[in-house]
């Protein structure tokens, strides 16, 4: 599958990715003789039920639709992600082996490593501190020199082998870090098996999950395997919150069990002002912003269309996602 053939005479669209509307543009003045549906109007059960139709007409999809629409696509051949997660699919029962789905893979690897970089910098060098003491114009230097550390020289534990990981391996070359990656497909991860993993764990400084979201990692870092780190061990997130088991988690930060926690994603989102995390010491939450930028959305559209121009030559799609693996 991924070799596809398709008829450019009668292309029927279907965007239902956000877009604002410089990309949307992008995707008009490239596609001058498609016939484009965009998904208007909010996010209400009577915006999903009218777009559901109109959705069901097209053969090509752009953007993560409601997963009960798959249940019948009777003309849908290629849905392509605006994202690099497939989790919201993977509960839909039967889908079509003759549906391909793509994703973004790679186009959030630089924005989400740096942000990892900025999150951990940030937590050993007390930006958090110095940003509060600024918004109430006080000068905290005394108190918050003396607590800031070197990022330089730390044992880092990355887990996941792709894009976002690797990247973030290169970043952390700068600072002399050791690097290890837990992978259990990759041939170039240093920990292939959990127990590998769990052995490695205590000696850690920092470790940081890139994981997506499927069955295998879903709870992987539970509470046996957060008590495996050191009290002065910083767990970092930006794959997916469900890695991760957030109350043990939170207790751990509250009772002092861990060093500090950067975390771009959770379990709920966004985070209700109620929620423990919000006051978690030596927690840093970057809200989801992992993989933005200013031309994000602009790439998103140039990347649907790359794959589409492959989509209209017959030729292999990129990014092909394998439903067995979830990515």
């Amino acid at each position: 599958m991924g070799r596809l053939t398709h008829d450019m005479s009668n292309r029927s669209i279907f965007i239902y990715a956000h877009l604002d509307e410089g990309a949307r543009e992008l995707v008009r003045r490239s596609l001058p003789k498609a016939r484009l549906v965009f998904a208007e109007g909010g996010k209400s059960p009577d915006f999903r039920e009218a777009n559901q139709d109109r959705f069901q007409s097209c053969e090509v999809c752009f953007g993560n639709v409601p997963s009960y629409w798959l249940q019948s696509v009777p003309h849908l051949r290629w849905l392509q992600l605006e994202s690099v997660g497939f989790e919201y699919y993977q509960g839909v029962p039967a889908l079509s082996k003759s549906l391909v789905f793509t994703n973004l893979k790679g186009l959030f690897s630089r924005p989400a490593a740096e942000t990892m970089l900025a999150g951990l910098l940030a937590s050993y060098r007390g930006l958090s501190q110095l940003a509060l003491a600024q918004a109430e114009r006080r000068w905290v230097c005394q108190e918050v020199r003396p607590q800031t550390q070197l990022l330089h020289g730390r044992r880092v534990i990355v887990l996941g082998h792709g894009s976002i990981g690797r990247r973030l391996r290169s970043l952390l070359s700068a600072f002399e870090c050791h690097v290890q990656s837990f992978a259990r497909t990759s041939t170039e991860a240093e920990l292939r098996t959990v127990d590998n993993l769990d052995r490695a764990l205590p000696e850690a400084d920092v470790v940081v999950s890139c994981l997506p979201q499927t069955p295998e990692t879903r709870g992987l870092f539970g509470r046996h395997r957060l008590a495996l780190l050191s009290a002065t061990a910083i767990f970092a997130n930006v794959g997916r919150g469900s890695v991760v088991d957030e109350t043990a988690l939170i207790e751990a930060l509250q009772q002092g069990r861990l060093g500090g926690a950067v975390l771009d994603v959770t379990l709920e989102e966004p985070l209700p002002p109620t929620h423990p995390l919000w006051s978690c010491p030596r927690t840093i939450l970057l809200q989801h912003t992992g993989g933005g930028y200013r031309e994000e959305l602009l790439d998103k559209a140039g990347a649907f269309l790359a794959n589409l121009a492959r989509f209209d030559r017959g030729e292999p799609l990129e990014n092909i996602v394998t439903l067995a693996h979830g990515y």
